[in-house]
């Protein structure tokens, strides 16, 4: 049987992995292709299985899940994370953010809404609680009103290559979408990485959601 979604779920607690699994697959449409009870054993599990979402705790043992979503950005992994929170106060969003998290959501969110923010994941959007948003469109803000903006000599075609790969896409899914040659997009994100000094995928996430790539879907 195909499944329309792939979903990978990180949580220390089994009762709480059990859970979640329940509502995932209650959609019939996806399917939970592994669990993982720590940050390690998801990236060994997210670059075996490559799920489209990963569903992310923060506090876990041996790896955490901001440390973990991290170096999945780094190794540019398949798939956008989920981050499943208590708290949705700036302090605990900045590092989530900057970690390359497509989105996150309030464990005290019901059923519906979590299926929601799984949707909107695998589709390569973002999602996030209003106070994250209001945070971005501040930053934003900050962002319009520097002297020259960083996107500012991107033409309309960097501009896409850059939002796409914020999103989670490969260099072959890219060229697919853009009609052009897999190299010819590797060749434009090795320049883009260097014109604006991007180191993993955390930092194209990062730059397309200050400069509204990613917020304005």
């Amino acid at each position: 049987m195909s499944w329309d979604t792939k979903v990978l779920i990180v949580d220390d607690h089994e009762m709480v992995r059990a859970g979640l699994r329940a509502i995932i697959e209650s959609t019939g449409r996806m399917k939970v292709v592994g669990e993982a009870a720590d940050g390690e054993e998801a990236i060994r599990l997210a670059q075996r299985l490559e799920p489209d979402v990963i569903l992310m705790d923060i506090d876990m043992p041996r790896l955490d899940g901001i440390e973990a979503t991290r170096r999945m950005s780094a190794m540019e992994l398949h798939g956008g994370v989920l981050i499943l929170t208590r708290h949705d106060h700036e302090e605990y969003l900045e590092p989530i953010m900057s970690a390359g998290a497509m989105g996150f959501i309030r464990k005290s969110r019901g059923p519906e809404d979590l299926v929601r923010a799984v949707d909107l994941i695998a589709a390569g959007r973002t999602t996030m609680p209003r106070v994250a948003s209001q945070l971005y469109m501040r930053r934003r803000r900050e962002f319009d009103a520097q002297p020259e903006s960083p996107l500012a000599a991107l033409n309309d075609q960097e501009r896409e290559i850059l939002r796409l790969t914020a999103r989670g896409y490969t260099a072959s899914q890219i060229a697919g979408k853009m009609s052009l040659a897999r190299k010819t997009i590797e060749n434009y994100r090795a320049r883009l990485k260097e014109k604006l000094k991007l180191r993993d995928r955390s930092d194209w996430v990062d730059l397309a959601l200050k400069s509204g790539l990613l917020l304005d879907e």
